[in-house]
């Protein structure tokens, strides 16, 4: 059989999506039968050797001016054709394909109020929603997710699979006090405690809410620094938020720009306290990768969010600086409840693995080349 996988999102900064393709590419590799093989499409060329994969995965380079869905629609439709089957792991496929296609959908985030701009629902959310319902087969992450697919985009059960996505087994804490120092020192000037949040400053992760709450922590007079390790992709005024707030020397904001994703293992290791002010998440990696590295987390209960951490995080009833405050004081305080929490995660992110999401994603998409 041969798998033809989608590798746009390989490009450029590997963040949430680029780093699910990067995994699975890596275990179908290790375990796919003898005599399958993987056509990985993209728009420039990416290192493959880089990624440690054998000759049993080809690179298909299809250089257009074309980009995005236009490019899936134009170019990757037209070239992709000796496939059996077409896995697009990014919300969107190529509407004529005349292969079987699965697509995975991560998320229905526009379910809840004010996560995304205005006019999400008459472009993003109306373009999700027809691939979704023209693909042969959907991947959702979680049973939110799921639901909200069959709900609000009309798909029915029956082609709807749900795979939890997770971190490999090599994503583990690291534990060298030498190592834990310098990275507090790299990334904020001094050896001290920080809190931690991974991912794209998106408008439904509240990052304004964090910097005041963390601002009010600070007024307890915590040692504390918060570092936000993500790129700003809505241009959020962090500079003009964190004079207004009176923390300017104590939040470090980076675009989390690192070489493999194994560099990020010291970043969460050295964070005494992982936090993720979501509205909305059709799961999320980086709260698994956090509880992998043993970090207790502070995130709102709801949805997706609350079937992955399932009691083994301190979790609020919404993302308000108010309530924000309230969780990140009591973590910072309770040394034993942060042990706790510690061991908690640690063991819930067991559930949370690679192969798990490499293998079942790989179960789906067999089953939609031979139906």
């Amino acid at each position: 059989m041969k798998i033809g996988v989608n590798g746009l999102r390989l490009s450029g900064q590997r963040l949430g999506i680029g780093r699910y393709i990067e995994h699975l590419l890596v275990d179908w590799d290790r375990t796919l039968p003898d005599g399958d093989s993987i056509v990985v499409f993209v728009r420039e060329p990416i290192d493959i050797a880089a990624l440690g994969l054998s000759d049993r995965v080809e690179q298909r380079v299809l250089r257009s001016r074309l980009r995005g869905v236009v490019w899936e629609n134009v170019v990757l439709a037209r070239h992709a054709r000796d496939v059996d089957v077409l896995f697009c792991p990014s919300y969107t496929i190529p509407l004529r394909f005349p292969r079987p296609v699965v697509v995975a959908t991560h998320s229905v985030n526009e379910a809840e109020r004010g996560t995304h701009p205005w006019w999400y629902h008459l472009t993003y959310r109306q373009r999700n929603r027809l691939c979704a319902r023209r693909a042969d087969a959907v991947i959702v992450p979680s049973g939110s997710t799921k639901a909200h697919v069959e709900q609000l985009y009309g798909v029915p059960a029956a082609r709807i699979t749900i795979v939890p996505e997770g971190a490999p087994d090599s994503f583990l804490r690291v534990d060298d006090p030498a190592i834990l120092a310098e990275t507090r020192r790299s990334y904020l000037g001094a050896d001290v405690p920080y809190i931690l949040f991974v991912g794209k400053l998106s408008q439904r992760r509240n990052i304004p809410a964090l910097i005041e709450a963390f601002s009010r922590v600070k007024r307890s007079g915590v040692p504390h620094k918060l570092l936000l390790f993500g790129p700003n992709v809505l241009g959020l005024p962090i500079e003009r938020l964190l004079k207004t707030h009176g923390v300017t020397d104590s939040v470090v904001q980076t675009d989390g720009h690192i070489a493999r994703h194994e560099d990020i293992l010291p970043v969460y290791s050295a964070a005494e306290i992982f936090v993720h002010p979501t509205a909305a998440e059709g799961f999320s990696l980086t709260i698994v990768e956090a509880m992998a590295c043993a970090l207790p987390v502070v995130t709102v209960g709801q949805g997706a969010v609350r079937e992955i951490v399932d009691g083994a995080a301190i979790t609020i009833d919404e993302p308000s600086a108010d309530r924000l405050e309230e969780a990140l004081l009591r973590a910072i305080r309770d040394a034993p409840l942060r042990a706790e929490l510690s061991a908690r995660a640690l063991e819930r992110s067991k559930l949370f693995r690679l192969e798990r999401t490499a293998r079942e994603t790989l179960e789906v998409v067999r089953r939609a080349a031979t139906v």
